[in-house]
């Protein structure tokens, strides 16, 4: 139970520790808008000192001025629009025997005609047999990270299949994904011959749709990057957590805390996009050639004031004017239907997510399958305990 009563106190400090914040932030900003234009106007030979210095923390990729702004264009109607979301149930340490489940969904728009859209999901139960094998490792000890890199795999070969099935012909379309197409959470699993199979078996999935032609982009909300603003740092020469011992100091306030969406909210007006950027993510350097990530930001408008969001492509999407419009274009008619996130995603969404509710019927009906086989009970006597409270 939380007493809320207990918090007030506290809050008051919070609210506090926030006003202070708002005023440094203004600090910030100025700064940041400084070392902007001055990137901005000497882009080329920035581009060439970050290659040169090649520093340890991701800094944005410049492709074009790193302050240029490119109106909203208008999306093309008829238009297919398809996407995917996943959810899961992880595997429970109190649950025998074990197993995790996968349900991931398949929306297909098709705007600027009568067709009917579709909505669909699949569940898919992984035990032991489809699991052990290929990971070299028992299913119980598989973690929640490998689960979610298997669930976005699962997704993006879903949202291929999905944009394969709903492609009509001479009709441009754009397939959306939820989230970053970089595989940040992968490395670091312990696993090196795993980590390079996961790896392999998603950008597989992203030659495909360079292979047909189709394309694809990933929305982030309220995006946490730091790469144009490491940029800017590195502009700035502040890049480095703490300068070494005996260098002077700058007065100029550090960018520390500073994200890529506030920098391009002062550059952003509603609907427009920012430069390209490439990614140095050194996953980066394993994806197949064309297939390595790009990234954008885009001023979304919805109810109650609009976001910066981060729009995410292939390389090869990125280098194709065309596919780039329709990606932007998308998002922003996507965003204004969905009341500031994409209604596609939204949808998808929907179809995915596994309920409190639907989690228990889903229990319930296993451990019915097992008592009808001569098997026990496959809960804990503490999660059973959990799901009959006594006060």
């Amino acid at each position: 139970m939380l007493d809320l009563r207990q918090l007030r106190d506290q809050l008051d400090d919070f609210a506090q520790h926030q006003t202070d914040r708002t005023s440094r932030r203004a600090a910030q900003r100025d700064r940041a808008e400084a070392l902007l234009r001055v990137c901005h106007d000497h882009w080329r030979a920035v581009r060439e000192a970050v290659a040169t210095a090649q520093p340890r923390r991701l800094v944005a990729q410049m492709r074009e001025p790193p302050a240029a702004v490119h109106a909203p264009p208008e999306r093309p109607s008829p238009i297919t629009v398809v996407a995917t979301d996943g959810s899961q149930i992880y595997p429970d340490r109190h649950v025998e025997p074990p197993f995790f489940l996968l349900n991931v969904s398949q929306v297909a728009f098709q705007y600027g005609t009568t067709e009917d859209a579709h909505l669909d999901a699949v569940p898919s139960l992984q035990f032991r047999e489809g699991v052990d094998g290929r990971f070299e490792a028992r299913i119980e000890t598989i973690t929640t990270e490998l689960v979610s890199a298997l669930r976005d795999e699962l997704e993006l070969g879903s949202l291929l299949d999905a944009a394969t099935t709903a492609r009509v012909a001479d009709r441009p379309l754009v397939a959306l994904a939820d989230g970053t197409l970089i595989r940040w959470m992968v490395r670091g699993m312990d696993h090196d011959a795993l980590e390079d199979e996961l790896i392999a078996r998603y950008t597989e999935h992203l030659e495909g749709f360079r292979d047909a032609g189709l394309a694809l982009a990933s929305y982030v909300s309220m995006p946490a990057s730091t790469e144009v603003v490491n940029l800017l740092r590195f502009v700035g020469g502040d890049l480095e957590p703490e300068p070494p011992v005996g260098t002077e100091v700058s007065t100029e306030p550090r960018l520390d805390g500073v994200l890529d969406r506030h920098v391009l909210d002062m550059v952003l007006d509603s609907g427009e996009r920012s430069a390209v950027f490439g990614s140095a993510s050194h996953i980066q350097g394993e994806y197949p050639t064309g297939t390595d990530i790009s990234f954008f930001y885009v001023n979304v408008p919805g109810a109650g004031g609009g976001e910066i969001g981060r729009v995410e492509v292939p390389r090869w999407v990125a280098e194709q004017p065309m596919l780039l419009e329709h990606v932007h274009a998308t998002v922003l008619q996507e965003c204004e239907k969905g009341e500031g996130y994409p209604l596609a995603l939204s949808e998808a969404h929907e179809q995915a997510v596994v309920r409190a509710s639907e989690r228990e019927a889903f229990f319930r009906l296993v451990e019915r399958r097992l008592r009808r086989a001569g098997l026990g009970p496959i809960g804990s006597r503490k999660r059973r305990s959990k799901q009959r409270p006594r006060v």
